[in-house]
């Protein structure tokens, strides 16, 4: 009995090597797929494998990858970001065991995550740091405190701006889980402005004004697991940069900055100190969803500057319903593509239509116009998996009130829509602003 089980084992196995190789298990994480470039699907066969192609292997919904072969695993790595809260399927035909040509298809399914967004709604006298997502109708309020100017994401916590109302902000960490509160201490009395926080959930930045004018629009750092002391990034001659805006690179704590004094562009290691010129422009703009360029002007307008080769590239936003818009604001996306704020100008009627386009380089089409040309456009930001866009509209700019606040002031009628990129589809509107991915 002990040799025909043995006998029917082997038999079992050797099926199995003939009808080709299979899939054991798979392994993707379905939120930070969302989020990042290069995440990968692993998936495990039965047997060693011999090397699969990129023509073997298909995904709905397209996304761009690469594949590679070790062992008895099939590694599918996307190259940028993938939709929230979709379906994928990813199939492998025609693979082949390492020992016998016998094809079989590797298939798997899975669901990605719908990463929460943050935003900040002031009240009257209370203002609210609240949780959402792109759909639905989720609110839940994470912090809560009086006169709160700007909040920097780190995981589950934050970092948290607030005006004294003495003219000198307060910065603070605090957590969403429990609601504690820890005062950060700052080198002096003064202002905070364009508070960031960095990919690894542990390093912030922010520009520093002092009252006592030792800093004046200083760019500060803080590592929380170095300890609580702030320090400030020096620039190419070692001594404090001063800046006119900056914003963290994705994937580490390297920054990018506009220097203030000669217009320089830099991009500053804030693990190592290391400063890296980019060249003089104007004014930066935007970085690329995918970190590799950032959005710039110079004398002639609006330009594209790659960061590995320092190549820039004037551009001029392309016509929409066949007429040339004026340029404003611009995020750049990856590949060609970026969403601008455009005006259309009527000369002889006197009309200047404010309009959010995605532009593809070659043309524009229209996500968001104000209506009857009363509103304004401000502020947005594209999701991480240029899925999104997130604009701030002000729907009536003659009855806007600002809220006052000296620190990234507002209109108190103020609301954030979320646009749907490839549709253009208005998904959720939310009453308030600065919103995060």
């Amino acid at each position: 009995m002990v040799v025909v089980l043995a006998l029917l084992c082997a038999g079992f196995a050797a099926l199995g090597y003939v009808q080709g190789p299979k899939l054991s298990s798979a392994q993707v994480d379905t939120e930070q797929v969302t989020t990042r470039s290069g995440q990968q699907l692993r998936l495990f066969a039965n047997q060693p494998l011999a090397a699969v192609g990129p023509d073997d292997v298909t995904i709905t919904p397209a996304a761009d990858f690469t594949v590679t072969t070790s062992g008895a695993v099939v590694a599918v790595q996307f190259e940028q970001p993938l939709l929230y809260d979709a379906r994928y399927v990813v199939k492998v035909d025609g693979v082949t065991s390492e020992f016998d040509d016998q094809g079989s298809t590797l298939s798997y399914e899975f669901t990605t995550g719908s990463q929460p967004l943050y935003y900040l709604d002031r009240g009257e006298t209370v203002d609210e740091i609240v949780r959402t997502e792109a759909r639905g109708v989720e609110r839940t309020v994470v912090y809560s405190a009086p006169r709160i100017q700007e909040f920097a994401l780190l995981g589950t916590s934050a970092a948290v701006s607030t005006d004294q109302g003495d003219g000198t902000s307060a910065l603070s960490l605090v957590s969403f889980e429990d609601g504690g509160v820890e005062p950060l201490g700052l080198p002096a009395p003064g202002v905070i402005e364009n508070l960031h926080a960095a990919d690894d959930g542990v390093t912030i930045g922010f520009a520093f004004s002092s009252t006592d004018g030792a800093f004046d629009d200083t760019l500060m750092t803080l590592n929380l697991d170095l300890g609580r002391d702030i320090v400030p990034v020096a620039g190419l001659d070692g001594a404090p940069l001063a800046v006119s805006n900056w914003f963290f690179v994705p994937g580490g704590v390297t920054l990018a900055a506009h220097n203030r004094d000669d217009e320089g562009v830099l991009l500053v290691d804030t693990a190592s100190g290391a400063v890296t010129p980019l060249g003089s422009f104007a004014s930066l703009e935007s970085l690329s969803t995918d970190g590799t360029r950032l959005g710039v002007t110079n004398a002639f307008g609006p330009a594209v500057l790659s960061i590995t080769d320092l190549a820039d590239e004037e551009f001029a936003p392309s016509p929409i319903y066949g007429v040339q818009p004026l340029a404003g604001e611009f995020q750049l996306m990856r590949g060609t593509e970026l969403v601008q704020h455009v005006v259309l100008v009527d000369y002889e009627a006197n009309v200047f239509e404010n309009l959010l386009v995605a532009d593809d380089g070659s043309s524009s089409r229209e996500l968001l116009r104000t209506v009857d040309h009363a509103g304004s456009i401000g502020d947005f930001s594209v999701s991480p998996n240029d899925q999104f866009v997130a604009v701030e509209v002000v729907p009536n700019v003659e009855s806007s009130a600002s809220d006052g606040y000296p620190v990234n002031d507002r209109s108190t009628s103020v609301t954030t829509v979320i646009i749907d990129l490839a549709s253009g589809a208005q998904v959720k509107s939310v009453a308030g602003f600065a919103l995060q991915w």
